[in-house]
C-alpha cells in the first residue's frame, strides 16, 4: 500500500517496480518477515546517507490587539543522519542436484536451494530492524529496541514510550506498537539500488563454474555447479519517536505457567495510548509466539470483544486485532531479553 502522494511504498512494490525477478525475492523476505509487509521504504536522499529534518519545538504563537507588533517565530528543526546496514550470503548448488530432473528444471532447482538463503536474509532484516546490527559489526545501525531501550525517563526522553511490565531475570520478552509511515517511522535502501535487494547470478544463462568448497574431512576442494550471491543493504528511519510504544519486562516463565503472569491486555491499552497520534501511519503490534499464545487465552477471561481482542478480517485475512489494528507474529522478538531499566 503506497503512502499517497509520495514515493513510500512497501518493499515488494518498490522491488517489483523495478525488477521482477528482484520482486519475486522481496515476496519470500515478505512471507517470513512480518514487519516487511507494513514498513514504507524510500530511496535515501544522499546516496548512501539518508537525512532527515525533524522537527524539534513548534513555533511560538501570540495574542494581540489591532496595531500591534509580534515578534516572529519559527519552528525547531533537527538534522539527522541514518545509514544502511550490509549483510550478504552465497548460494551455491551441485550440479548433480541442480540438474535432477533435467535441464529444464535448473531454474526451479536453484530457486528452491536459494529460498534458505532468503529466509535467513528475511530474519536477518527482522533483528536489525528490532535490536539492530550486532556490536561487532563494521558499521553499527540502530533498531528500535536501542532506541526505546530503557524506562528511564530522566535518562531518555523514549523512555515515555516504554511500559514495564515487572519482569527480571534475563528470561523476559517484549510486545512492539509501531505506526509506519512517511512521518514517523519507514525504511531506506541506498539510492539506485533495486530496493536494497542484490542478486548476482554467476551462473547467468545456465553456465557451470567452478565452485571452491570443503569436503567432508574439512579438507579443501572444489566441485562443479551454480552460484549465485544475495546482498541487502537496509536502513531504518524513526522520525517521530512518539509514534512506537514498547511494553518491555515481560516475564516469559510466568506466561508460560500461566501464573502470576502480567495483564498484557492492560499493558498494551496503557501502549497503545502511548502512541502520539493513531492517525499518522499505519499501527500495527507485533509480538512473538509465546505471547500470542497468552494473549488468545487471556482474551477469553476478558468481556466484550476480548477485551479489545478479536479476529477480523485484515487486508483480505482473517487476522488478530486489538483495539482495531493488526497483531502480527514476529518470532524475532526474543524470549531471553536481561531486565530493562
Amino acid at each position: 500500500m503506497a503512502a499517497k502522494g509520495s514515493q513510500f511504498l512497501t518493499l515488494a512494490d518498490v522491488a517489483k517496480s523495478k525488477n521482477k525477478v528482484i520482486g519475486g525475492v522481496a515476496e519470500v523476505l515478505m512471507n517470513q518477515n512480518a514487519m516487511l509487509e507494513d514498513m514504507m521504504y524510500t530511496e535515501m536522499n544522499e546516496g548512501t546517507i539518508h537525512k532527515e529534518d525533524i522537527r524539534s519545538a513548534l513555533p511560538e504563537v501570540y495574542y494581540r490587539k489591532a496595531n500591534q507588533a509580534i515578534p516572529s517565530s519559527k519552528s525547531t528543526i533537527e538534522e539527522r543522519s541514518f545509514t544502511a546496514t550490509h549483510f550478504e550470503s552465497k548460494s551455491q548448488v551441485d550440479r548433480a542436484v541442480a540438474e535432477r530432473g533435467g535441464m529444464d528444471r535448473v531454474a526451479y532447482n536453484r530457486w528452491n536451494q536459494a529460498q534458505g538463503h532468503l529466509q535467513a536474509h528475511a530474519n536477518e532484516l527482522a533483528d536489525l530492524m528490532i535490536y539492530g546490527s550486532p556490536s561487532t559489526a563494521n558499521r553499527k545501525t540502530a533498531g528500535l529496541f536501542d532506541i526505546y531501550s530503557t524506562v528511564d525517563t530522566a535518562a531518555e526522553e523514549t523512555a515515555n514510550q516504554v511500559i514495564d511490565a515487572g519482569g527480571t531475570g534475563s528470561d523476559n520478552c517484549s510486545i512492539l506498537k509501531v505506526h509506519h509511515g512517511e512521518r514517523s517511522i519507514f525504511g531506506v535502501y541506498p539510492k539506485g539500488t533495486t530496493a536494497g535487494l542484490t542478486r548476482n547470478d554467476h551462473s547467468k544463462g545456465g553456465k557451470v563454474i567452478k565452485i571452491e568448497a570443503l569436503d567432508s574431512n574439512g579438507a579443501a576442494g572444489s566441485l562443479w555447479g551454480y552460484e549465485e550471491e544475495f546482498l541487502t543493504d537496509h536502513g531504518l528511519v524513526v522520525k517521530d519517536y512518539r509514534q512506537a510504544a514498547r511494553v518491555c519486562n515481560i516475564d516469559v516463565s510466568n506466561l508460560v505457567s500461566g501464573t502470576g503472569a502480567a495483564d498484557l491486555i492492560d499493558l498494551m491499552i496503557s501502549a497503545n495510548y502511548k502512541i502520539d497520534n493513531v492517525q499518522n501511519g499505519k499501527g500495527v503490534w507485533y509480538v512473538n509466539r509465546t505471547v500470542e499464545a497468552h494473549l488468545h487465552k487471556q482474551a477469553l477471561t476478558k468481556v466484550g470483544a476480548g477485551g479489545g481482542l478479536s479476529f477480523e478480517n485484515f487486508e483480505g485475512r482473517r487476522i488478530l486485532t486489538f483495539l482495531g489494528d493488526p497483531v502480527k507474529r514476529m518470532d524475532a522478538l526474543l524470549n531471553s531479553e536481561a531486565r530493562i531499566v
